[in-house]
């Protein structure tokens, strides 16, 4: 876990070697890259997270330049985050993010074909309850969806998970006879949505980044269930104790069913990727290994249905390399918040961790200093 993070970057910081993209069955680490969407926009955590844990894919872009007479490719994704959202572009994010399955009230829509990529997604939504139709019996799957149907397909998903005030907070373009007022007034009260001043707007059609926003929120105020705090703190100790094992012991298909087991999106793509260390050490002729200093601390910090986030203190390395060309060691603090999702099968599993302190200019130098008086 966070060994392999933080030993790729102090790597990676002297171009000693790259990490390949990751094992099979499992998205390349580019597909992670958002390249349209840049961290300061106030989506951008939101648009991560979904991203990080697959609930959405966004769009492959390629760019291809060229460099000393070579033509290289790059791959990322784009979120277009101001684009419009249909209503089933809607119903399978809603789907994806709340891990949701089929229920035993199905109800048939004579718009959506068996054929459609988003037959499934509809027939699970609805089996919840969270679409309904219209009174000709169709979807109108291809539909942009408006800000108030939004609004109150996310109430119908989120009423039993998610406690709301007794006040509300309404909008003058949203009368207490609309079919969303409810949804509205209720999900502005404790800022899932927000207006726009004292108008809601509601027939503006939703943005891509809008939906993805306003569904994390919700997210985040999911009530978690007590038992999930020491399950979130078991899986990241599980990962930090057996990581540094199965490393010392060379079980490499230990350490990638570890890893399938305790992490998922972005951080199982890392992961698996890093795996390759063990053979650009071997290219390098030389000996890599990391030892633990004192004792790391666990907290759970923030534990919703879905959602949580774990603190990890004191988690020290000394990593050293040694080769007939090149040898150092370096102390790295690896401190910092895993971030968690529960997938569809109930298992928490982490999909990104943020170190407190980023690989930087002084391990750098320490690294090109050993270099120099091998």
């Amino acid at each position: 876990m966070k060994g392999f993070r933080v030993l790729l970057a102090l790597c990676l910081s002297v171009s000693l070697f790259a990490a390949t993209p990751a094992l099979a069955a499992v998205k390349p680490i580019e597909r992670y890259d958002i390249g349209d969407v840049s961290p300061d926009p106030r989506f951008y955590e939101s648009i991560e997270r979904f991203i990080y844990t697959d609930i959405i894919d966004g769009y492959v872009e390629t760019e291809t330049y060229e460099e000393d007479g070579e033509v290289y490719e790059d791959s990322y994704v784009s979120v277009r985050p101001d684009e419009k959202v249909t209503r089933a572009q809607f119903t399978k994010i809603l789907v994806n993010a709340l891990s949701l399955k089929e229920g035993a009230k199905v109800k048939e829509f004579s718009d959506v074909k068996s054929a459609k990529w988003y037959y499934n997604y509809v027939r699970i939504a609805s089996s919840q309850g969270i679409i309904t139709g219209r009174s000709d019996g169709k979807f109108y799957p291809d539909e942009n969806i408006t800000r108030d149907q939004m609004a109150v397909m996310i109430y119908r998903a989120f009423k039993g998970s998610v406690a709301f005030p007794t006040s509300i907070k309404t909008f003058k373009d949203v009368p207490a006879k609309s079919f969303a007022y409810e949804a509205v007034v209720k999900l502005a009260a404790n800022g899932i949505i927000q207006g726009y001043g004292d108008t809601f707007k509601p027939q503006n059609p939703a943005t891509r980044g809008q939906a993805i926003a306003i569904l994390d929120r919700a997210m985040n105020q999911e009530a978690g269930a007590p038992e999930d705090k020491q399950a979130v703190t078991q899986v990241v100790d599980r990962n930090i104790q057996e990581e540094i094992r199965l490393m010392k012991e060379e079980n490499m298909p230990a350490l990638e069913a570890l890893y399938r087991e305790t992490t998922t999106g972005y951080y199982l793509s890392y992961s698996l990727g890093s795996m390759t260390l063990g053979g650009d050490m071997e290219e390098l002729d030389g000996t890599l290994s990391m030892e633990p200093i004192g004792v790391h601390s666990l907290k759970a910090v923030a534990v919703h249905k879905r959602l949580a986030e774990v603190r990890i203190d004191n988690l020290k390395y000394k990593v050293s390399f040694t080769s007939p060309d090149l040898s150092f060691s370096v102390n790295v603090d690896a401190s910092g918040a895993a971030y968690l999702k529960k997938g569809s099968d109930g298992k928490w599993k982490i999909y990104n961790i943020v170190l407190d302190e980023e690989p930087g200019e002084d391990w750098q130098s320490e690294i090109s200093a050993a270099a120099k008086e091998s």
